[in-house]
Protein backbone atom coordinates (compact mmCIF):
# COMPACT_ATOMS: atom_id res chain seq x y z
CA UNK A 1 0.00 0.00 0.00
CA UNK A 2 1.61 3.43 -1.30
CA UNK A 3 1.31 5.94 1.91
CA UNK A 4 1.36 9.91 1.73
CA UNK A 5 -1.18 12.41 2.45
CA UNK A 6 -3.88 12.42 -0.43
CA UNK A 7 -5.30 15.79 -1.94
CA UNK A 8 -7.73 17.03 0.53
CA UNK A 9 -7.17 14.43 2.65
CA UNK A 10 -6.08 14.09 6.38
CA UNK A 11 -3.23 11.98 7.33
CA UNK A 12 -3.78 9.88 10.05
CA UNK A 13 -1.08 8.68 12.64
CA UNK A 14 -1.82 5.06 13.17
CA UNK A 15 -0.24 4.26 16.43
CA UNK A 16 -0.52 0.39 18.26
CA UNK A 17 1.97 -0.71 20.97
CA UNK A 18 3.40 -4.14 21.09
CA UNK A 19 4.21 -6.23 24.35
CA UNK A 20 6.41 -9.34 23.66
CA UNK A 21 3.06 -10.81 20.96
CA UNK A 22 5.45 -10.90 17.83
CA UNK A 23 2.33 -12.72 16.08
CA UNK A 24 -0.54 -10.93 17.06
CA UNK A 25 1.42 -7.81 16.13
CA UNK A 26 2.22 -9.65 12.71
CA UNK A 27 -1.33 -10.05 12.20
CA UNK A 28 -2.41 -6.17 12.76
CA UNK A 29 0.12 -5.01 10.39
CA UNK A 30 -1.00 -7.15 8.01
CA UNK A 31 -4.74 -6.04 8.58
CA UNK A 32 -3.24 -2.93 8.48
CA UNK A 33 -1.62 -3.24 5.75
CA UNK A 34 -4.60 -3.62 3.61
CA UNK A 35 -6.82 -0.74 4.77
CA UNK A 36 -7.96 1.40 1.49
CA UNK A 37 -6.89 4.63 3.33
CA UNK A 38 -3.71 6.23 2.40
CA UNK A 39 -3.01 9.09 4.31
CA UNK A 40 -1.25 7.41 7.14
CA UNK A 41 1.85 6.52 9.14
CA UNK A 42 2.28 3.87 11.05
CA UNK A 43 3.99 3.92 14.59
CA UNK A 44 4.64 0.71 16.29
CA UNK A 45 6.02 1.07 19.84
CA UNK A 46 7.91 -2.04 21.03
CA UNK A 47 7.38 -1.65 24.52
CA UNK A 48 9.43 -3.90 27.39
CA UNK A 49 11.42 -5.12 24.44
CA UNK A 50 14.10 -8.04 24.72
CA UNK A 51 14.72 -8.66 21.42
CA UNK A 52 14.84 -5.67 18.69
CA UNK A 53 12.62 -7.38 16.03
CA UNK A 54 12.28 -3.83 13.61
CA UNK A 55 13.44 -5.60 10.58
CA UNK A 56 10.86 -8.22 11.12
CA UNK A 57 7.86 -6.06 11.72
CA UNK A 58 8.77 -3.83 8.64
CA UNK A 59 8.66 -7.19 6.26
CA UNK A 60 5.03 -6.99 7.41
CA UNK A 61 4.22 -3.01 6.71
CA UNK A 62 7.04 -0.64 4.54
CA UNK A 63 7.04 2.28 6.05
CA UNK A 64 6.31 1.48 9.60
CA UNK A 65 8.27 3.74 12.33
CA UNK A 66 9.07 1.17 14.85
CA UNK A 67 9.61 2.87 18.32
CA UNK A 68 12.01 0.64 20.19
CA UNK A 69 11.95 1.07 24.39
CA UNK A 70 13.75 -1.47 26.50
CA UNK A 71 11.18 -0.58 29.75
CA UNK A 72 7.37 -1.07 29.55
CA UNK A 73 6.12 1.77 29.80
CA UNK A 74 2.57 0.39 29.68
CA UNK A 75 -0.43 1.05 27.66
CA UNK A 76 -0.40 4.96 28.31
CA UNK A 77 3.56 5.33 28.55
CA UNK A 78 3.66 3.59 25.24
CA UNK A 79 1.79 5.35 23.31
CA UNK A 80 2.47 8.72 24.58
CA UNK A 81 6.38 7.73 23.07
CA UNK A 82 4.37 7.65 19.61
CA UNK A 83 2.15 10.47 20.26
CA UNK A 84 4.42 13.15 20.50
CA UNK A 85 6.17 12.18 17.04
CA UNK A 86 2.61 12.04 14.90
CA UNK A 87 2.56 14.61 12.23
CA UNK A 88 -1.05 13.48 11.45
CA UNK A 89 -4.02 15.56 11.89
CA UNK A 90 -5.57 12.52 13.37
CA UNK A 91 -4.36 10.12 15.82
CA UNK A 92 -5.61 6.64 15.92
CA UNK A 93 -4.88 4.81 18.81
CA UNK A 94 -5.51 1.17 18.26
CA UNK A 95 -4.50 -2.33 19.52
CA UNK A 96 -2.21 -4.69 19.03
CA UNK A 97 -4.67 -7.27 19.35
CA UNK A 98 -7.10 -6.06 17.09
CA UNK A 99 -8.10 -6.94 12.97
CA UNK A 100 -10.15 -4.08 10.79
CA UNK A 101 -12.11 -4.24 7.99
CA UNK A 102 -10.56 -1.87 4.92
CA UNK A 103 -12.37 0.52 5.43
CA UNK A 104 -12.84 0.95 9.04
CA UNK A 105 -11.19 4.08 8.74
CA UNK A 106 -13.02 6.21 6.56
CA UNK A 107 -16.44 6.69 8.63
CA UNK A 108 -14.65 7.85 11.58
CA UNK A 109 -12.75 10.56 9.23
CA UNK A 110 -15.85 11.68 8.01
CA UNK A 111 -17.60 12.12 11.38
CA UNK A 112 -14.65 14.48 12.52
CA UNK A 113 -14.28 16.31 9.62
CA UNK A 114 -17.91 17.05 9.16
CA UNK A 115 -18.07 18.00 12.75
CA UNK A 116 -15.31 19.97 14.49
CA UNK A 117 -16.58 19.81 18.07
CA UNK A 118 -16.23 15.83 17.85
CA UNK A 119 -12.34 15.04 19.60
CA UNK A 120 -12.74 11.64 19.58
CA UNK A 121 -15.09 8.61 17.21
CA UNK A 122 -14.48 5.38 18.56
CA UNK A 123 -16.17 1.95 16.56
CA UNK A 124 -18.22 -0.83 16.79
CA UNK A 125 -15.79 -3.56 18.32
CA UNK A 126 -16.70 -7.24 17.96
CA UNK A 127 -15.14 -10.18 20.05
CA UNK A 128 -12.54 -11.92 17.47
CA UNK A 129 -13.69 -15.01 18.88
CA UNK A 130 -16.97 -14.64 18.36
CA UNK A 131 -17.36 -11.83 15.92
CA UNK A 132 -21.13 -11.69 15.66
CA UNK A 133 -20.65 -10.53 19.93
CA UNK A 134 -20.58 -7.26 20.97
CA UNK A 135 -17.70 -5.82 23.23
CA UNK A 136 -18.16 -2.05 22.57
CA UNK A 137 -21.27 -0.20 21.30
CA UNK A 138 -21.01 3.05 23.01
CA UNK A 139 -20.83 2.65 26.84
CA UNK A 140 -23.45 5.52 28.73
CA UNK A 141 -21.90 6.73 31.92
CA UNK A 142 -19.81 5.24 35.20
CA UNK A 143 -21.85 3.44 37.94
CA UNK A 144 -20.93 5.98 40.81
CA UNK A 145 -22.22 3.28 43.08
CA UNK A 146 -19.71 0.44 41.55
CA UNK A 147 -16.98 2.28 39.40
CA UNK A 148 -17.59 0.58 36.50
CA UNK A 149 -18.79 1.67 33.21
CA UNK A 150 -22.59 0.78 32.21
CA UNK A 151 -22.51 -0.77 28.46
CA UNK A 152 -25.64 -2.34 27.32
CA UNK A 153 -24.28 -4.25 24.22
CA UNK A 154 -21.01 -5.95 25.73
CA UNK A 155 -21.40 -9.69 25.14
CA UNK A 156 -24.87 -9.22 22.93
CA UNK A 157 -24.95 -11.13 20.09
CA UNK A 158 -25.85 -8.13 17.51
CA UNK A 159 -29.27 -7.66 16.33
CA UNK A 160 -28.81 -4.33 14.99
CA UNK A 161 -30.17 -2.28 18.05
CA UNK A 162 -26.96 -0.58 17.92
CA UNK A 163 -26.35 0.46 13.99
CA UNK A 164 -26.52 4.60 14.69
CA UNK A 165 -23.92 7.16 14.83
CA UNK A 166 -24.44 8.96 18.72
CA UNK A 167 -22.64 10.64 21.37
CA UNK A 168 -21.33 8.30 24.21
CA UNK A 169 -19.78 8.64 27.02
CA UNK A 170 -16.54 6.74 26.76
CA UNK A 171 -14.45 5.70 23.74
CA UNK A 172 -12.62 2.19 23.82
CA UNK A 173 -9.29 1.74 24.12
CA UNK A 174 -8.81 -0.53 21.48
CA UNK A 175 -9.54 2.32 18.83
CA UNK A 176 -9.54 5.47 19.27
CA UNK A 177 -9.50 7.99 16.79
CA UNK A 178 -8.33 11.55 18.06
CA UNK A 179 -8.27 14.91 17.24
CA UNK A 180 -4.34 15.72 17.28
CA UNK A 181 -5.88 19.44 19.07
CA UNK A 182 -7.10 17.30 21.96
CA UNK A 183 -3.98 16.04 22.78
CA UNK A 184 -2.57 20.20 22.18
CA UNK A 185 -5.28 21.27 24.92
CA UNK A 186 -5.95 18.23 27.50
CA UNK A 187 -2.83 16.23 27.41
CA UNK A 188 -1.30 12.83 27.38
CA UNK A 189 -2.65 9.87 28.19
CA UNK A 190 -1.81 9.64 32.00
CA UNK A 191 0.94 7.28 32.99
CA UNK A 192 -0.26 6.68 36.58
CA UNK A 193 -2.70 3.67 35.67
CA UNK A 194 -0.19 1.92 33.69
CA UNK A 195 -3.27 -0.66 32.50
CA UNK A 196 -6.79 0.34 32.44
CA UNK A 197 -9.07 2.88 32.91
CA UNK A 198 -6.45 5.26 31.54
CA UNK A 199 -8.81 5.62 28.26
CA UNK A 200 -11.74 6.47 30.96
CA UNK A 201 -9.76 9.03 32.75
CA UNK A 202 -8.59 10.33 28.94
CA UNK A 203 -11.99 10.61 28.22
CA UNK A 204 -13.11 12.06 31.42
CA UNK A 205 -10.25 14.82 30.61
CA UNK A 206 -11.44 15.17 27.04
CA UNK A 207 -15.27 15.88 28.31
CA UNK A 208 -14.09 18.25 30.66
CA UNK A 209 -12.14 20.57 27.99
CA UNK A 210 -15.42 21.06 25.87
CA UNK A 211 -14.84 18.36 22.94
CA UNK A 212 -17.65 15.59 22.36
CA UNK A 213 -17.30 11.43 21.80
CA UNK A 214 -19.11 9.62 19.67
CA UNK A 215 -19.72 6.25 18.77
CA UNK A 216 -20.47 5.02 15.06
CA UNK A 217 -21.56 1.39 13.78
CA UNK A 218 -20.62 3.01 10.58
CA UNK A 219 -17.02 1.49 11.27
CA UNK A 220 -16.17 -1.57 13.06
CA UNK A 221 -13.18 -3.67 14.23
CA UNK A 222 -12.80 -7.02 16.08
CA UNK A 223 -10.74 -7.72 18.94
CA UNK A 224 -8.97 -10.54 20.95
CA UNK A 225 -9.63 -9.12 24.21
CA UNK A 226 -7.12 -9.45 27.41
CA UNK A 227 -4.74 -10.28 24.83
CA UNK A 228 -1.72 -8.67 26.49
CA UNK A 229 -1.82 -10.22 29.94
CA UNK A 230 -4.68 -12.82 29.51
CA UNK A 231 -7.87 -12.71 30.98
CA UNK A 232 -6.77 -14.45 34.35
CA UNK A 233 -3.90 -12.77 34.70
CA UNK A 234 -3.19 -11.40 38.75
CA UNK A 235 -1.74 -8.73 37.22
CA UNK A 236 -5.01 -7.66 35.53
CA UNK A 237 -6.94 -8.24 38.69
CA UNK A 238 -3.96 -5.99 40.63
CA UNK A 239 -4.42 -3.11 38.11
CA UNK A 240 -8.69 -3.09 37.74
CA UNK A 241 -8.55 -2.97 41.43
CA UNK A 242 -6.20 -0.53 41.80
CA UNK A 243 -7.33 1.84 39.00
CA UNK A 244 -10.93 1.87 39.44
CA UNK A 245 -10.65 3.55 43.18
CA UNK A 246 -7.59 5.85 41.15
CA UNK A 247 -10.40 6.20 38.30
CA UNK A 248 -13.17 7.11 40.51
CA UNK A 249 -10.60 9.51 43.25
CA UNK A 250 -9.31 11.61 40.64
CA UNK A 251 -12.70 12.31 38.93
CA UNK A 252 -15.55 12.14 41.66
CA UNK A 253 -16.16 14.31 44.88
CA UNK A 254 -18.23 14.70 47.73
CA UNK A 255 -20.85 12.34 48.38
CA UNK A 256 -20.40 10.22 45.23
CA UNK A 257 -16.88 9.65 45.79
CA UNK A 258 -17.65 8.21 49.46
CA UNK A 259 -20.31 6.27 48.55
CA UNK A 260 -18.44 4.29 46.01
CA UNK A 261 -15.58 3.86 48.62
CA UNK A 262 -18.03 2.29 51.06
CA UNK A 263 -19.46 0.27 48.51
CA UNK A 264 -16.08 -0.60 46.74
CA UNK A 265 -14.51 -1.45 50.56
CA UNK A 266 -17.36 -3.12 52.43
CA UNK A 267 -19.22 -5.08 49.07
CA UNK A 268 -16.48 -4.97 46.16
CA UNK A 269 -13.52 -5.98 47.91
CA UNK A 270 -15.02 -8.95 49.74
CA UNK A 271 -16.74 -10.31 47.20
CA UNK A 272 -14.32 -10.27 44.90
CA UNK A 273 -11.66 -12.15 47.43
CA UNK A 274 -14.36 -14.29 48.68
CA UNK A 275 -14.81 -15.34 44.69
CA UNK A 276 -10.99 -16.14 44.28
CA UNK A 277 -10.96 -17.85 47.36
CA UNK A 278 -13.54 -20.23 46.91
CA UNK A 279 -11.28 -21.13 43.86
CA UNK A 280 -8.82 -21.31 45.48
CA UNK A 281 -6.67 -18.30 43.56
CA UNK A 282 -4.45 -16.99 46.57
CA UNK A 283 -2.86 -14.91 43.57
CA UNK A 284 -5.67 -12.96 42.62
CA UNK A 285 -6.60 -12.61 46.06
CA UNK A 286 -3.11 -10.99 46.75
CA UNK A 287 -3.48 -9.01 43.73
CA UNK A 288 -6.61 -7.52 44.89
CA UNK A 289 -4.85 -6.62 48.59
CA UNK A 290 -2.19 -5.42 46.96
CA UNK A 291 -4.39 -3.08 44.52
CA UNK A 292 -6.36 -1.71 47.61
CA UNK A 293 -3.04 -1.11 49.54
CA UNK A 294 -1.85 1.39 46.97
CA UNK A 295 -4.11 3.60 47.67
CA UNK A 296 -2.78 4.28 51.18
CA UNK A 297 0.71 4.94 50.22
CA UNK A 298 1.60 8.81 48.52
CA UNK A 299 0.56 8.95 44.79
CA UNK A 300 2.26 10.75 42.09
CA UNK A 301 -0.07 13.07 40.17
CA UNK A 302 -3.42 14.31 41.16
CA UNK A 303 -6.47 15.16 37.92
CA UNK A 304 -6.19 18.37 39.49
CA UNK A 305 -2.66 18.89 39.21
CA UNK A 306 -2.68 18.18 35.39
CA UNK A 307 -5.24 20.54 35.23
CA UNK A 308 -3.78 23.60 36.88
Amino acid sequence: MEQGQQHNTPLVSIIAVNFRQTELTVDFLESIKEIHYDAVEVFLVDNGCLEDKSDEFRTHYAGLEVMVSPENLGFAGGNNLAINQARGKYVLLINNDTLVPKHFLEPMINIMEAHAEVGIVSPKIYYADSPKTLQYAGINSINRFTGRGISEAKQRIDDGSFDYTAATYFAHGACMLIRTEVFEQVGLLSEDYFLYYEELDFCEAVRAGGWKIMYTSQSHIYHRESSSIGKTNPLKTYYMFRNRWLFMRNWYRGFSYYLFVLYFLTVGVPWHLFKHWRKGERAHMQAIWQGVKWHFKPTKTTVDERFA
